[in-house]
């Protein structure tokens, strides 16, 4: 009897908990709660200022936005740039119609048609485009830029600032002189500007004031 006493008491688990109840979980520690992370106060000036800085930075005006300080070409450019065009275009419609009659490549109507139409978009682009040049083109100075408009299908908007200006040249031709103007090639560093049918005196009070303007010289 006391022998097997002694093994019921030694079969007993060491915790004390009768045999076939489950053992209990080992309790979770609670961590302590971590306060949120709250971002520092912005004040109210601070975004309104950066605002003021965004919007003046993107919005500086040119010369050329102001109506006013836009100048256009006299109405008499028109038929300069005609003449113009009519005098390169006679060498390559010349140069065509010989290559119509040397070479014989296909029929002489096969020809002769595709010089009729090559010679009538010609002649039609002499007198449709240089009025919607006319329209298109102004140019504005100021002390810091050159700000022109100029092209026919294609507009484009050149800006060239004062300080890049190199070199300015003032040519007249044959043409030029009859009608009384000049053209102003304004010239930088990676490229040339030309400004066609200006009047002879303000091609020369143009020349001057942005030579004065960019410290250069012109070349006459």
């Amino acid at each position: 009897m006391r022998g097997r006493t002694l093994m019921r008491v030694m079969s007993r688990p060491a915790t004390g908990v009768p045999d076939g109840t489950p053992t209990p979980p080992a309790p979770v520690p609670v961590l302590p709660a971590v306060p949120p992370v709250v971002p520092p106060a912005v004040s109210p000036a601070e975004p309104e200022a950066a605002a003021q800085v965004g919007d003046s930075v993107g919005s500086l005006p040119l010369v050329g936005d102001s109506v006013g300080e836009r100048h256009r070409l006299s109405r008499r450019v028109i038929a300069y740039w005609r003449w113009r065009w009519l005098l390169s275009l006679l060498p390559a419609l010349l140069l065509l119609a010989a290559l119509a009659i040397v070479i014989p490549w296909g029929d002489a109507w096969l020809r002769w048609s595709a010089f009729i139409v090559l010679a009538s978009a010609g002649f039609l682009g002499l007198v449709i485009l240089p009025p919607i040049r006319y329209r298109v083109f102004w140019y504005a100075i100021s002390p810091t830029e050159i700000d022109i408009q100029h092209g026919i299908v294609f507009i484009k908007r050149s800006v060239i600032p004062m300080h890049r200006v190199q070199s300015l040249r003032v040519e007249r031709g044959p043409i030029a002189d009859h009608y009384r103007m000049s053209t102003l090639r304004i010239s930088t560093a990676a490229s040339t500007l030309s400004v066609s049918g200006l009047d002879r005196p303000e091609a020369d009070d143009v020349c001057t004031r942005i030579s004065q303007l960019a410290d250069v010289a012109d070349d006459v």
